[in-house]
């Protein structure tokens, strides 16, 4: 029970502000704009190069700024109740450098796991060749294939980004401290915390799968006309692109909750001498 009620305070703490997600709703559609702008521009010349790399650093600046703001947000949301929203923005800006290095980190390391997908035709195989003909029966190739691809999906989606989010939310909040003292225990009431791995799991079947699943869908080709399909894909992708803003303020919500309301972390612990 307590951990559902756990749970149950991170889904109200991400509902709670209707300005944050009228900010990630509009802020994420002018970043697909921008990014969209970016390989439209050609690189004919010098001119051309240098606003491909001044437009690309902006747009690096203003992904780290959003989403480094929306986790201090949710980090020191308890003590920042009802203040300005340009604050927790100023503060990720301020922080950029430590962010960058934290990011770079995960990437390289989402970069590692990605090359299991080299072993998606060989591995399934292999490991059902070793497992006893009486099992081989009862377990066809294909299992294995799904077995294969639920694991990679849960490393690349639930695992990877539920160890790293923590430093991540510490560094947005802390700068380079967050890699830390303070980094280091709200990493631990984190990953400590079975509501925690829960709201990963979720996020991810709703962000990713069920995303995927509902923009994979299709109009029947035979009577559908023009305008429908439109409708069509516009519906989809926004309910596919809310249901992704959910999933991601969710977790936020939940990695906020574990280490800005950790009572050792340096923000709490300020808050508590001020008090």
């Amino acid at each position: 029970m307590a951990q559902l009620a756990i749970a149950a305070d991170a889904l109200k703490s991400c509902l709670r502000s209707w300005r944050l997600w009228l900010i990630q709703f509009f802020a994420n559609l002018a970043l697909f704009g921008l990014f969209a702008g970016w390989l439209l521009l050609p690189v004919a010349n010098a001119g051309y190069l240098v606003l491909n790399i001044l437009l690309a650093a902006l747009f690096l600046v203003a992904v780290f700024m959003l989403h480094g703001g929306t986790l201090n947000y949710f980090y020191s949301q308890n003590h920042n109740e009802g203040a300005p929203l340009s604050g927790v923005f100023a503060r990720a800006l301020r922080n950029f450098l430590a962010l960058a290095v934290c990011v770079g980190a995960a990437y390289l390391l989402w970069i590692v796991v990605g090359k299991a997908h080299a072993y998606q035709e060989t591995l399934p195989a292999y490991l059902r060749s070793t497992t006893p003909a009486s099992l081989r029966k009862h377990l066809s190739l294909a299992a294995f294939e799904e077995l294969f691809h639920a694991c990679l999906f849960a490393l690349r989606w639930i695992a990877l980004p539920g160890l790293v989010l923590p430093f991540l939310a510490s560094v947005s909040q802390l700068g380079f401290r967050g890699f830390g003292r303070g980094g280091f225990a709200a990493w631990r009431t984190s990953v400590r915390s079975i509501s925690y791995w829960c709201i990963l799991v979720f996020s991810a079947l709703l962000g990713v799968l069920a995303t995927e699943k509902i923009m994979g869908w299709r109009p029947d080709f035979r009577t559908s006309t023009f305008t429908g399909e439109t409708v069509s894909l516009i519906f989809r992708g926004l309910v596919s692109y809310l249901l992704g803003l959910f999933a991601w303020l969710l977790v936020c919500s939940a990695v906020g909750r574990g280490g800005g309301n950790d009572p050792q972390a340096p923000e709490n612990i300020r808050g508590q001498a001020a008090a």
